[in-house]
């Protein structure tokens, strides 16, 4: 019983000693907001990526269009591509472009969005690259793997990854192939 009444004095007088709370509330607490706020890096490096790929493949189609870069190859396109949108990181080794015709009277989506490359097993997928002719209206999908900065925030564990790690970013463009006369 002695013991008993030892313990419980003791526990009573930690019970009213206040110090540490804080310590306590902060090693509760901390980790949420830290989750918070790298989630929303990784949300605003995602959004950032997205935009300028849209950006980068815009201008680089709008090059194409007005006969700035009269030599379309996949590599041009990529390079293209990858130097106005420069925020996307190691753009140029992980992006895959297709540029294919469409019937423009008898259009039918793609029954994908866009390939995008397995870095596990370093294989491209094998879509089309055809420049098309005269009138023809191309369709151009690029798709960029992307590593998370924070792989283990909400985010980062809660988007889908792609085949070989890392986001995909998607962009989407087209444009008709002019006359040349």
């Amino acid at each position: 019983m002695k013991l008993l009444r030892k313990l419980n004095r003791v526990r009573r007088r930690h019970a009213r000693n206040e110090d540490g709370n804080s310590t306590i509330e902060f090693v509760l607490i901390f980790p949420i907001f830290a989750f918070i706020i790298m989630g929303g890096y990784e949300i605003g490096y995602y959004t950032v990526s997205s935009s300028m790929l849209d950006r980068g493949l815009d201008r680089a189609v709008r090059d194409v269009r007005l006969g700035n870069m009269p030599n379309v190859t996949l590599q041009s396109l990529k390079a293209a591509t990858c130097e106005y949108s420069r925020y996307v990181r190691k753009c140029e080794d992980n992006i895959h472009i297709a540029l294919e015709p469409v019937d423009a009277w008898n259009f039918s989506r793609p029954t994908y969005i866009a390939e995008c490359i397995d870095r596990s097993a370093n294989v491209v997928p094998s879509t089309t690259f055809s420049d098309g002719g005269e009138n023809e209206l191309m369709l151009v999908r690029a798709c960029v793997n992307v590593d998370p900065i924070f792989p283990t925030t909400w985010l980062g564990a809660a988007m889908q990854r792609t085949e070989g790690s890392g986001y995909a970013i998607v962009a989407t463009s087209g444009f008709v192939n002019e006359p040349n006369s």
